[in-house]
């Protein structure tokens, strides 16, 4: 698996800060799917900030990524 790391902002992918070997203590791990991939990210002052997403692919991180913040924006009530 790789590893590939995005910026956040406002809730939106800003750009691909780049592949990464391994993930920084700082981030927070979640399981993002069935074959156990997963999703890291980083808070700062309450907002996610940076976000690493596992996969064979960039195409696919980018798109757990995306999966990952859209569910950020889902309000339930």
């Amino acid at each position: 698996m790789k590893y590939f790391r995005y910026s956040i902002i406002d809730d939106e992918i800003k750009a691909l800060v780049g592949e990464v070997e391994s993930i920084p203590p700082e981030f927070i791990q979640i399981k993002s799917d069935f074959w156990g991939d997963s999703i890291y990210y980083k808070i700062e002052d309450v907002q996610i900030t940076e976000v690493i997403g596992e996969a064979l692919t960039e195409a696919a991180a980018r798109r757990r990524v995306e999966e990952f913040v859209s569910a950020l924006n889902v309000n339930v009530f």
